[in-house]
C-alpha cells in the first residue's frame, strides 16, 4: 500500500496530463522511478538520522606523541546499512591551516542495526565530523554531525586558591581562542553557604548534592565547553582564573586544541590531599575530609572524565600553604596522593608537572618574614626529582612589590593579581611547552568504548568494569560469564547490553534501551 502511494503520488508530480513534458525525451517511465527513488531516499533519511552519543560539540581527546589519536564514535541509527564511514574536515580557526587537511572516509562500523560503535584515526587539530551511511553501496546518511571536535592536549590541575582562583573578586579572562575547552559545570550562587560560592540553585541542585557527597554520579559529563568566566571548570573550580591564558598560548604554539579538568581547592595544602586519599579524618572548617575533599575531586577526574579524554598530565601547585611543615612532611605527603593518584586511574606512569610555590609576603606581621620557604622549596625539588614526575614552573619570581592592586603581581602577598595572573600563565606555558615534558611525559590515551565486566560487583563502581569507569551512555557493556552485576535505583541507557552473565535489578533500578 505504501508503495502504490508513493507512485501514485509520483505520477502526478512528474506526468500531469497537461503537461508538455509528458512526450519529452525522458519518459514518463523514467520520471516516475526517479520519483520514487528521490521519495524512498527521503523517508529513509527521515526515519534512519544518525543520532550521535559521542563525540559531541566542542569535545578534545588527547594526542599520543606522533601526533595521533583514535577518536570514539558511537551512536544509535534506526535503519540497518551496510556501513556507517566517518571523516574529520580541519575549521578555519586553526593557526597553521595549511598544515591540516581532511582525513579519509573511514569505516566506522560494518552492518550496523540500531547501534554503532568504532573509532576513526586522526592527527592533531580542531575539526568538524561528517559521517555517512551505505546501503546496498548507496549513500542513503551523507550529513554534517558535530562542529568542534579536537585533538589535543589534556591537563588536570591540582593546588590551593591559586590554582582554583577567585582570591579577592579576581575572575581571569574568557578564553579568546575558540579550541581552549573544559566540561562546564556553571557557576551560580551558593548552595546553603557551602564552599566553594559556585553552582547551585537550590540545596537539591546536583552541584549541591555533590558537594555534600563528593558522588561523581552528580558531575556533568558531556557538557564541553570553551572556557569562559561563566562557564565553570568540571569537576570544582567555578572561574578561568590563569589558565583560560595558559589554553590560549599553548593552542598558539602547539596549534592543537587544549582542555583543563580543574580539581584545585582553596585553602587546601598537601596534607589534606595526602590524608584524603587515604581515607584519614582531618579538621578543616570547610573541607568535608568525610567525603574525602579534597582529593575526591582528583580521583572522580579518573574515573569519570579519563577514560573518555585521555590525560597529557597533573598540573600542581601546593607549597605556600605548607609553610610551617617539614620537608619530609611535605615530601611524604605529596609523593603518598601522588602515588594513589597513579592508583586510582591504574596509570603507573601518569605523569606530574610540579610547580614550585612557597611565597607569602605577610602584610600583617612586622618586620615582615622572609618571603619564600625553603623546606616547602625543597620538598617540591626532590618530588620533582622523582621518576614521571616533572620539574614546573618556578611561581616564587612573582611577587608583591608593594603597588597596588592594579600593578602588583601580588596586591595581598599571596594571591596573582591581574598582572600576576599573566606572568603566572607564561610560566607554566613555558613548562609545558619544554621538550623535556612534552616530548618524555607519556599522555594516556581514550579507552575503547567497549567495556567488559572484570568481576561480579556493582554496575556504578569502577572495580566491576576494565575501562576503570563509571558506565556512560557512550558505552557498550558486556557481562562476561559468571558475572552478576547489582543495578541498585539507577537509571542508566548504554549504548548496548551483551549479557552472558547476569544482571540483577534491585530497588527500582532501570536499565533502559
Amino acid at each position: 500500500m505504501k508503495t502504490i502511494e508513493l507512485a501514485l503520488h509520483a505520477l502526478k508530480k512528474y506526468c500531469p496530463k497537461k503537461s508538455k513534458q509528458y512526450f519529452s525525451k525522458k519518459s514518463c517511465t523514467q520520471k516516475l522511478l526517479l520519483g520514487l527513488v528521490l521519495m524512498l531516499m527521503s523517508n529513509f533519511l527521515a526515519q534512519g538520522q544518525i543520532s550521535l552519543a559521542f563525540p559531541v560539540p566542542r569535545a578534545i581527546i588527547q594526542r599520543n606523541n606522533a601526533n595521533q589519536a583514535s577518536l570514539n564514535i558511537a551512536g544509535r541509527i534506526k535503519n540497518r546499512v551496510d556501513r556507517i564511514e566517518a571523516r574529520l574536515v580541519p575549521r578555519t580557526e586553526q593557526a597553521r591551516l595549511d598544515t591540516m587537511m581532511a582525513t579519509s572516509w573511514q569505516i566506522v562500523q560494518q552492518n550496523s542495526v540500531n547501534f554503532f560503535s568504532g573509532k576513526i584515526s586522526v592527527k592533531g587539530g580542531w575539526y568538524n565530523l561528517q559521517m555517512r551511511a551505505f546501503k546496498n553501496d548507496v549513500i542513503v546518511i551523507d550529513t554534517l554531525i558535530v562542529q568542534r571536535v579536537g585533538i589535543g592536549e589534556v591537563f588536570m590541575y591540582v593546588g590551593h586558591s591559586n590554582a582554583q582562583g577567585g582570591a579577592y573578586g579576581q575572575t581571569g579572562p574568557d578564553a579568546n581562542d575558540d579550541r581552549v575547552s573544559c566540561i562546564a559545570v556553571g557557576k551560580e550562587p551558593s548552595c546553603d553557604g557551602m564552599i566553594p560560592y559556585q553552582p547551585a540553585t537550590s540545596s537539591d541542585s546536583l552541584w549541591c548534592k555533590y558537594l555534600k557527597t563528593g558522588d561523581a554520579q552528580f558531575l556533568p559529563v558531556l557538557t564541553f565547553s570553551r572556557v569562559t568566566k561563566t562557564a565553570g571548570i568540571a569537576p570544582f573550580c567555578p572561574l578561568p582564573w590563569f589558565w583560560s591564558i595558559v589554553g590560549d598560548s599553548l593552542t598558539r604554539k602547539l596549534n592543537v586544541p587544549i582542555m583543563f579538568y580543574g580539581t584545585a581547592f582553596g585553602g587546601t595544602k598537601s596534607e589534606h590531599w595526602f590524608k584524603a586519599s587515604q581515607g584519614i579524618l582531618f579538621e578543616h572548617g570547610f573541607v568535608k575530609s568525610a567525603i574525602k575533599m579534597p582529593y575526591i575531586n582528583l580521583k572522580n577526574v579518573l574515573q569519570l572524565y579519563l577514560p573518555l579524554t585521555g590525560i597529557r598530565g597533573v598540573l600542581c601547585l601546593h607549597g605556600v600553604n605548607e609553610r610551617n611543615d617539614s620537608q619530609s612532611d611535605i615530601q611524604n605527603w605529596m609523593i603518598g596522593y601522588i602515588a594513589q593518584s597513579r592508583v586510582d586511574s591504574k596509570i603507573s606512569n601518569l605523569a606530574w608537572l610540579i610547580a614550585t610555590d612557597s611565597y607569602l609576603l605577610d602584610h600583617g606581621q612586622y618586620p615582615q618574614p622572609f618571603p619564600l620557604k625553603f623546606e616547602a622549596r625543597n620538598a617540591q625539588a626532590f618530588v620533582q626529582s622523582l621518576p614521571n614526575n616533572f620539574q614546573g614552573p618556578d611561581l616564587d619570581v612573582i611577587i608583591d612589590n608593594n603597588a597596588g592592586n592594579s600593578i602588583s603581581e601580588r596586591p595581598d602577598g599571596l594571591h596573582f593579581g591581574n598582572q600576576g595572573l599573566v606572568s603566572a600563565a607564561n610560566l607554566w606555558v613555558n613548562a609545558i611547552n619544554k621538550p623535556s615534558f612534552l616530548r618524555v611525559s607519556v599522555p594516556k590515551l581514550a579507552q575503547s568504548f567497549n567495556v567488559n565486566s572484570l568481576q561480579s560487583g556493582d554496575w556504578q563502581k569502577t572495580e566491576s568494569w576494565d575501562c576503570n569507569c563509571f558506565p556512560q551512555k557512550y558505552h557498550s557493556m558486556t557481562v562476561k560469564p559468571g558475572h552478576t552485576i547489582q543495578v541498585d535505583a539507577i537509571k542508566t541507557r548504554p549504548l548496548n547490553l551483551i549479557l552472558q552473565g547476569n544482571i540483577n535489578l534491585n530497588n527500582q533500578g532501570v536499565l533502559g534501551f
